[in-house]
């Protein structure tokens, strides 16, 4: 054990010292680490250890929560044990194998070709009446991009000029879940789109004068509150069901077909998904590649002539999932 005079409260606020520094914005883990200092006092008195006592309190199930809750405490707990054996201190690790499965509390909703092509009619007719003096010019872009390219809505809306490279075809995305930076192709179609559209807005003053590539009338990203409401009214004029509240489909839904139809497409021409999988990860700006192992899932069902393939090859990739 680490012999200084540091408390356990001093050691959480290292940690999360130590997680920002490297680029994690790391708030609900900070509010987390808030509630685990505040029972490690009455449990251990703020001494420097995370002992077996607390640890098995904390994993335990409370009546209120859901699985999904409770192995993001578990998470961030793991991530402080690991911290402190690496900084010399007595630390008892949650084994990863007891850490819940983190798996989407709902079913995406997988759209076909049919589909996301009818959405971006619709999307182009909608935009036509005006959500804003040159809306027109931007949803239309926006969402060819959320379908293209597998982004997430907010950080498309907060892509900045300097983060469009026409000439090579790419665009970088800064503003993104975890602070990762991505770069992201651009297939030839959406590069042209994007030459037109920044051509066509040189006429409005405020696109001059704002840094981003999608400004609203006072030249600030347009919120994924508008994004939703416009493909809320496309799903209803290109006739496609919405399950209601808390059902979908999502728009983040656009984002979980774009990576299930790159998994079908490395199926079909045989490519190796043990060495492909991570790539997909750090494209889609995963944490790790418990959300692809989810894609694959959904590839199966989604594509059953896959299905025998998929198992039979890659089960063991997403055995938690298949034998759950």
């Amino acid at each position: 054990m680490k012999k200084n005079k540091q408390t356990f409260t001093h050691i959480v606020n290292d940690y999360i010292k130590e997680k920002r520094a490297i680029g994690c914005k790391f708030e609900k883990g900070a509010q987390i680490l808030r509630r685990i200092i505040y029972l490690q006092n009455n449990i251990d008195h703020d001494f420097p250890i995370l002992s077996e006592e607390f640890v098995d309190q904390w994993i335990e199930k409370t009546a209120w929560e859901n699985e999904t809750n409770r192995s993001g405490r578990i998470s961030v707990l793991r991530g402080l044990g690991a911290y402190m054996i690496r900084m010399g201190y007595n630390a008892k690790v949650i084994p990863r194998r007891l850490t819940p499965y983190r798996d989407y509390p709902y079913t995406p909703y997988i759209f076909s070709e049919q589909e996301l092509g009818l959405i971006l009619k619709t999307i182009d007719r909608l935009c036509e009446n005006g959500i804003s003096n040159h809306s027109d010019l931007i949803f239309p872009i926006v969402f060819r991009i959320l379908i293209g390219c597998g982004t997430r809505i907010t950080e498309t809306l907060h892509i900045e000029k300097n983060d469009i490279d026409l000439e090579n075809g790419t665009l970088i995305l800064r503003h993104t879940t975890g602070a990762k930076e991505r770069i992201i192709p651009m297939a030839a179609s959406l590069v042209k789109r994007c030459c037109l559209y920044k051509t066509k807005c040189q006429v409005f003053k405020k696109f001059d004068s704002t840094t981003w590539f999608f400004p609203n009338r006072n030249g600030l990203p347009y919120s994924s509150g508008t994004a939703y409401e416009l493909f809320r009214k496309a799903l209803i004029v290109a006739g496609i069901s919405h399950g209601g509240r808390g059902k979908g489909p999502r728009l983040q839904d656009i984002r979980h077909t774009y990576a299930v139809r790159v998994l079908n497409k490395w199926v079909q021409e045989g490519n190796n998904l043990t060495t492909a999988l991570p790539y997909l990860a750090i494209y889609m700006g995963h944490e790790g590649l418990k959300a692809s192992q989810h894609y694959l899932r959904l590839t199966a069902n989604m594509f059953p002539e896959l299905l025998q393939t998929v198992e039979k090859e890659y089960g063991w990739i997403i055995q938690e999932v298949y034998h759950e």
